[in-house]
């Protein structure tokens, strides 16, 4: 019984020293560049290397973002890419261009 106890114990260590990030893309279904991301991105991204380590929360311009994040400043337009790690905004992408530039801003952020 001890032994298990220990065991349990020293694997939680890595996972509380593990910080929690999280991609949270603000978006509007008025936004032709949101739909653009959606298409090239949005239909991959749950496959993508980056989901598990990074889950994606999509939030609608206007309604409140999870109470535990602290931002570095107002949203103020769509889409607005946020990494977030433990509570707090890391980076922010605004706008969306191709593919190809997101996923260099995202791979950036690839928690360790």
């Amino acid at each position: 019984m001890a032994l298990s106890l220990l065991l349990a114990a020293v694997l939680l260590i890595p996972l509380q020293a593990v910080a929690e990030t999280r991609l949270i893309m603000v978006t509007s279904d008025h936004c032709p560049f949101c739909r653009a991301w959606e298409r090239d991105v949005g239909a991959i991204y749950d496959r993508s290397p980056y989901a598990p380590n990074m889950p994606l929360t999509r939030v609608e311009m206007g309604a409140p973002l999870p109470d535990d994040i602290v931002l570095t400043g107002p949203v103020m337009g769509t889409p607005t890419f946020l990494i977030v790690s433990d509570g707090r905004e890391i980076d922010r992408q605004r706008g969306y261009d191709d593919a190809e530039m997101f996923w260099w801003w995202l791979s950036d952020h690839v928690p360790e």
